[in-house]
Order: C-alpha cells, then structure tokens, then sequence
C-alpha cells in the first residue's frame, strides 16, 4: 500500500464522508422510498436514496424511546408495577402492544425487549411513567437527545411513533440515532434478539426479524437485528444492521408500501447481498501500526511515532485492494504548541485511481501546552540561524578575497 500518512500520537481522527461511493454495480431497486445504508466507523455512505428528506419513522422511534430509557437504568433485574393509566389511548389509536396487564410486576429487562420485539407501546408508557416522571418527561429526554446529536431535521412529539404531523425524522438522521443506540451494549443485546419470554412466562415476543421469518419463510441470518415500523402515512419502515467482512453498517429505510408484504425486510436483505457480492474489506492501517514522525515545536515533546491505537479499515469494491489504494495526508507536518484540544490539523484522503473514497479530517484529542523556555528556544533558534549562516558566508568570501 502506497502510505503518504502523516499523523501525530496525540491526534483523534474524525471521519467525514463525503459522497456515495461510486460503485460501477448498480445498486438494486428498493421496495422503500427513502433509504441510507452507511459505515458508523468511518461514515462512508452506500446508499443515499432520499436520505436528507423528512419521513415519518413510525415505530422505529422506539430505537431512541428506548436508548434514553437505558441511560436511566441502573438494574434491568429491577421490578415495577403496571398501573391502568398507562395503556390510556392506546386501543383508541391502534397502537401495538405488548400484551402487559395493570397488576403485574414486570422487570426493566421485559420493558425494554417489549418495547423492541413486539414494538409495545405499552411498554412505551410504562417506562415514561416510571424512569421520567411522565409520558411528556420523557418525549422531552428524547428531544434534548435529538439536540445532544446535533440533528437538525428531528423531532419526537410521542414515544411511539404514532403519526403526528410534527413527528419526523430523516433516514440518515434516524441511522445516526441508531448509531448512539449501539453504543450501549444492553440496547445491542435487545436490539439482535429475534425472541424473548418474559420473567413472568406469560408472553413469547417475536422481533422483525422473526415475524419476517415467520410469516414470510425469509431468510433473515444475514442481519443483525432491526426494529420496524408501519403508520398509513409511513408505510413501512425499518432500521437494521448488517456485517460484511467484518464491518458493521447500519441501514434505514422508509416507506416501502404495503403492510403485511416485509418489504422492508426484502430491502435490507437485497442490500447486505448487493454489498456482501461486490465489496470487501481492505486495511487503511493496523492497529499499533508506526504510521509516521510527527513534530511539534515550542513545546519539548520532540519526536512521535505515531502508533494506529485501532484498526481502520474501509470496504471498497473488490477490483480495489491495499496496493492500489492511495492515503495521502494534506496539511503542516510541523506544528506549533499549544494545540488545543479538538483543533483541526488538517485532513487525510484515501483514493484510488485519482477517485476519492473518503476522507476524514485530524483532531488534536487533548491540549498540548507550550513551554516558556521551549518558546524562547524555538524564537532564538530562528533568529540564530539565519545569523550564522549569514556569518558563514561573509566570513567564506572574506576567506576568498
């Protein structure tokens, strides 16, 4: 692999995607209207069908009802009690439940896997009413979330996805949520769960992925796990996960019409087997990897060898491989302290054959401050050697004369 790669140790790279991967394979005609089928690691994009344009996500709000759920939870072993306020206006708006009863005792643990597998919303409630306050306490924790992520075309006025006009999100935005999700390893566990039986023994729930399986025979191994929705003016709509080569990515689609048809799940399907046929994996750099020298000046940290603290890695299409693959890191090599934490350093570009295929900007990850003495140094070295080199040749051309 051609390395032209010039980082320092301290360094935090940000991936930025920049387009679609060109792909000389056309990507196969979805069910779905909108769709973004993406790489969380490096935020290179697959797909982007609409990915920008607001949609209605239905149930898949519950990826967020839930991942703000877990953040309040300290012991999913931990029991609550059902009250009859919270299943109020659901059988009059057709919401789906879970099939809970006022009187039981259920755990956060049955709370979390109903609001996922059988998308309950009255499991919804249930976790409003008992971690946030209220229904609206919770919407409100959703919303400040939205703002924590920095998305600009969200915002949840329910925690369950029924229809509301002020209820929307984009696919992209919505994969970007799941995103945040993942990184709770409980939400990951639920979330790739295709049946659970509750502590009390009295309900079984099917995810997605099992309904698909079970009523429609499909075959779902090739994903993760997903959460569905469906409203008349969403249609169906799913958020999922798939892995090629060992890469995660995170897929969203929205309104594929027609209830009952999985469509949404034929989608994602044709998807992971359009990627897994024409990309794989090539290594941009290992981890622990000596990248390059890096120096910084007015401080008295001197040389750094850059060592990769993980794998990255990118999945390209399968005519590109580690020798044809260009990185090239634009930007000063040679850098004055102090460098705040978070400042941009430049930016580094992978490409092949002149074609870009991403690029991610570079990040100081914490202050490295200048020392006095360093600077002084630093100001007297550049005053210093010019004069001695202006004193050089004076003193040559004395000698010649």
């Amino acid at each position: 692999m051609k390395k032209f790669l010039s980082i320092f140790s301290v360094l935090l790279i940000v991936f930025i995607s920049i387009q679609p991967l060109q792909a000389t394979t056309e990507v196969p005609t979805l069910y779905s209207e909108y769709a973004y089928l993406y790489d969380p690691s490096t935020e290179v994009e697959y797909v982007n069908q609409k990915a920008d344009e607001r949609i209605y996500p239905a149930s898949m709000t519950k990826v967020l009802t839930v991942s703000v759920s877990l953040e309040k939870i300290k012991d999913l072993s931990e029991k609550v009690t059902i009250i009859k306020q919270d299943f109020d206006g659901l059988a009059e708006s057709g919401a789906s439940v879970a099939q809970l009863n006022p009187g039981e005792k259920v755990t956060y643990k049955d709370l979390i896997y109903g609001a996922l597998l059988p998308s309950g919303a009255d499991a919804c409630n249930i976790l409003a009413r008992t971690l946030f306050g209220s229904y609206q306490g919770m919407v409100d924790a959703m919303n400040e979330k939205v703002k924590e992520l920095n998305l600009s075309n969200t915002h949840f006025m329910n925690v369950t996805g029924l229809h509301h006009d002020n209820h929307y999100t984009t696919v992209k935005e919505m994969a970007f949520i799941l995103k945040d999700a993942l990184k709770n390893k409980d939400f990951v566990e639920a979330f790739n769960t295709n049946e659970y039986q509750d502590s009390l023994k009295k309900r079984t729930w099917e995810s997605t992925l099992g309904r698909a399986r079970t009523l429609k025979q499909l075959d779902v191994t090739p994903l993760d796990g997903a959460k569905s929705g469906y409203t008349d003016q969403a249609q169906l709509t799913l958020a999922s996960t798939m892995t090629v080569d060992n890469k995660q990515l995170i897929l969203v689609t929205a309104k594929a019409d027609g209830q009952r048809t999985q469509n949404h799940v034929r989608d994602a399907l044709n998807l992971y087997q359009y990627i897994n046929n024409n990309y794989h994996k090539v290594v941009v750099y290992k981890k622990d990897e000596t990248i390059q020298n890096f120096w910084v000046l007015k401080s008295f940290q001197g040389i750094y060898a850059l060592k990769a603290k993980e794998e990255v890695s990118l999945l390209v299409e399968k005519d590109i491989n580690d020798d044809n693959i260009n990185i090239k890191y634009h930007g000063n090599i040679i850098v004055n302290a102090p460098i705040q934490e978070q400042e941009e350093l430049g930016k580094v570009i992978i490409s092949h054959n002149d074609s870009t295929l991403c690029e991610y900007q570079i990040n100081a990850d914490h202050t490295i401050e200048s020392q006095t003495i360093a600077f002084a140094l630093h100001y007297i070295l550049l005053i210093t050697i010019p004069l001695l080199l202006v004193y050089k040749i004076i003193k040559k051309i004395k000698f010649k004369h």
